[in-house]
């Protein structure tokens, strides 16, 4: 009843109309206000309304505040940040109208796996050059993390809600941080000079409350690169007071420690965006990017270096060494296991032990039988994700794949997927792929219904006149069980 109650009290201007602004519906709620769906009746367009919440509306610091940010905000003008439209104040509510962006959060596509290397390093590239140009102008943004970045469904990606931006040359900001490092204990506070941002994606110098500069903006660039490329976060921790000490002060984990098989310019980018003082970060935007470009480069092409052997032993005993408590019992008990197996063939096989080999080496093979298999379905299951391609098939080691339209940043994507795919084989020929678009309908009936069908998207015509899908599945090469 409680909850109820107050989702009442926070939400009352549904319906409404507030200045030219038709209030349709409610996208979130931070710390400064609530955020609505709405729609401007004059110049005819959706908007994203952010509103000052009641409980500080009669604050003047935070009013002040509030103004001088939208205000610094709207100065931007980058087709990878959201455009701010409008700032304005209507019967004592103070708003600021935005551009509402359609798409998926990148939190989203990281909860749902969606991301590719490839995808990974242009969602690097654009947000960073949305940084480079909000930075240019004096404006850092403070709060980069995966659920202020949406991707639009053409690809384009949107830096979202410089709530927490704060100009550089301003000295005199109510803004600006009360100087000195903090104690740890207050840092949950929301107060002027307090710390500002999510935990776990702020750099050490937020955390610390000390003087926030373009470079704490790389760092959790640098972060979320991390997250995006991994699944995994660097400093998580248990409780949020956790998370910021480890921010400030604990070491920071090879990403190859969660993924071995990343290239290791990858990891020095991230690392280098993640080091602890900001003078050893990458001295602005541009230079990050420039990185990253070549990166991309180096990743469709297929030339891009995986991490040595040497570094992979280093990351495998990182790994453990990080390990949770409870997991060493499946470490402890697994050595244990294998040394008693060990132990038996040195002392002499007796049936059982034999027996034993026997099941493990037949699993072995197994194993190894079947690895072709699951690196194509590896390689369907990401390039699938891919919303441009319609059709994936395979035959006689050859993948042909459907798109929609031609593009080399899209086949460099695809690519890189296959050269992967090929990566992983134990044995036998790699495959080899042809990408097609504009497929004529009778062509494309024809490759609808031949053997080898992996993955038709929903929707795509199947059925008279448009095709339909094969019952055989599985690629005759391919085909082990």
């Amino acid at each position: 009843m409680e909850s109820r109650t107050k989702t009442l009290v926070l939400h009352p201007l549904v319906g409404q109309t507030l200045g030219q602004y038709r209030i349709d519906g409610v996208l979130g709620q931070g710390g400064m206000g609530v955020v609505y769906r709405a729609h401007d009746l004059k110049l005819q367009r959706p908007v994203a309304l952010k509103l000052l919440s009641s409980e500080v509306t009669g604050d003047e610091p935070r009013r002040k505040r509030f103004f001088l940010e939208a205000r610094a905000a709207a100065r931007i003008s980058h087709p990878a940040i959201a455009q701010v439209y409008d700032v304005d104040e209507h019967q004592g509510t103070a708003f600021i109208a935005m551009e509402l962006v359609e798409g998926k959060t990148v939190r989203d596509l990281i909860q749902s796996g969606e991301l590719d290397l490839l995808g990974t390093i242009e969602i690097a590239i654009q947000v960073a050059e949305g940084l480079a140009s909000a930075h240019e102008k004096g404006i850092i943004h403070r709060d980069i993390k995966p659920a202020n970045v949406i991707v639009t469904p053409d690809s384009r990606v949107k830096i979202l809600d410089f709530g927490l931006a704060k100009l550089m040359d301003l000295s005199d900001s109510t803004v600006m941080p009360a100087g000195g490092a903090a104690d740890l204990t207050t840092l949950t506070q929301t107060q002027v000079g307090a710390v500002k941002g999510t935990a776990a994606y702020m750099s050490p110098e937020q955390v610390k409350g000390q003087e926030v500069s373009a470079r704490s903006d790389l760092f959790s660039l640098g972060v979320m690169m991390f997250e995006m490329a991994s699944g995994e976060l660097p400093f998580r921790r248990d409780t949020p007071m956790e998370t910021m000490h480890a921010v400030a002060f604990a070491e920071t984990p090879s990403i190859h420690t969660y993924r071995p098989n990343l290239p290791a310019e990858l990891q020095r980018i991230v690392a280098r965006c993640l080091r602890k003082s900001p003078d050893e970060r990458y001295a602005d935007a541009r230079s990050l990017i420039q990185d990253l470009r070549v990166l991309r480069r180096d990743t469709e092409t297929g030339t891009a270096q995986s991490h040595s052997l040497k570094g992979r032993v280093r990351d495998a005993l990182d790994r453990v060494r990080h390990l949770k408590p409870s997991d060493y019992a499946w470490v402890i008990g697994g050595t244990a296991a294998l040394a008693g197996v060990g132990y038996s063939l040195i002392k002499g096989v007796g049936f059982g032990q034999l027996l034993l080999f026997v099941v493990v080496g037949l699993l072995l093979v197994r194993f190894v039988k079947n690895h072709p298999r699951r690196a194509l379905e590896l390689f369907v299951r990401k390039v699938a994700k891919i919303p441009e391609v319609s059709v994936i098939v395979c035959q006689d080691r050859r993948l042909i794949v459907v798109v929609d339209r031609a593009g080399g940043q899209l086949y460099g994507r695809i690519s890189s997927q296959l050269n992967e795919c090929n990566h992983k084989l134990f044995y036998g020929q790699p495959l080899s792929m042809v990408i097609q678009h504009d497929l004529a309908p009778e062509a494309l009936r024809q490759l609808l219904t031949s053997p080898g069908v992996q993955y038709v998207r929903d929707d795509l015509p199947v059925g008279p006149g448009g095709g339909e899908r094969s019952n055989q599945q599985e690629p005759p090469l391919l085909g082990h069980r």
